[in-house]
C-alpha cells in the first residue's frame, strides 16, 4: 500500500473549501436560512481523532520496540504487543480518517470564510463553531497522516528491501 498523497489532500482540502462556500452562497442567493455547524460537529471530529490516537499509539509503541530489538537483540519477552490485522484495520482508519478530515476540514473551513467575509452569522452561533469543525478537522486529517506513516515498517522489516506498511 502506497503512502497516502500530500498534495492530493491539499487539493481535497481547497475544492471542500470552494464547495462550502458556494454552497452558503447559493443558499443565501435563495433567501434560505443557513446551515452551520454546531459545536457537537467538533466534538464528533475530536473524538474521532482520540479513537484514532487511542488505535495509533499500541502500534507506533510495538514498531518503535520493533526497531529496538533489532538495533539490540533480546530474549525479554515483548512489552507491546498488537497482531497483524489489528495494524492493518489501524492503518486504514488512519487513511479514512485523513480523507475525512480534509473533506470536513475543507468544507467548513468554506464556509466559515464565507460567514466572515459576508458578515451573515453571528460571532458566537455561527462563525466560531463553524471554524471550531474545521479545524477539528483539519487537526483529524493530519493526525489520520501521521498515524498512517507509524504503521509504515522500516526498510527490511517484513524481510523484503523495500518494507511496507505494517499488514500489508
Amino acid at each position: 500500500m502506497r503512502p497516502l498523497n500530500i498534495p492530493v489532500l491539499v487539493l481535497i482540502l481547497v475544492i471542500g473549501a470552494g464547495f462550502g462556500a458556494q454552497m452558503l452562497e447559493a443558499l443565501a442567493a435563495r433567501g434560505h436560512s443557513l446551515p452551520v455547524a454546531g459545536w457537537l460537529t467538533t466534538l464528533v471530529l475530536l473524538a474521532l481523532a482520540a479513537v484514532l490516537l487511542a488505535y495509533g499509539l499500541p502500534m507506533r509503541r510495538y514498531l518503535q520496540e520493533s526497531e529496538e530489538r533489532r538495533d539490540k537483540p533480546s530474549y525479554a519477552p515483548r512489552r507491546h504487543q498488537i497482531d497483524l490485522p489489528t495494524a492493518y484495520r489501524t492503518v486504514l482508519l488512519a487513511r479514512a480518517c485523513a480523507y475525512t478530515g480534509a473533506i470536513m476540514g475543507g468544507i467548513f473551513a468554506g464556509q466559515a470564510l464565507f460567514l466572515l467575509v459576508t458578515g451573515t452569522g453571528d460571532l458566537l452561533s455561527a462563525i466560531l463553531p463553524t471554524a471550531a469543525a474545521a479545524v477539528s478537522g483539519i487537526v483529524l486529517g493530519v493526525l489520520g497522516v501521521i498515524v498512517e506513516r507509524w504503521g509504515t515498517l522500516p526498510p527490511g522489516g517484513d524481510g523484503s528491501a523495500e518494507g511496507a506498511e505494517a499488514g500489508s
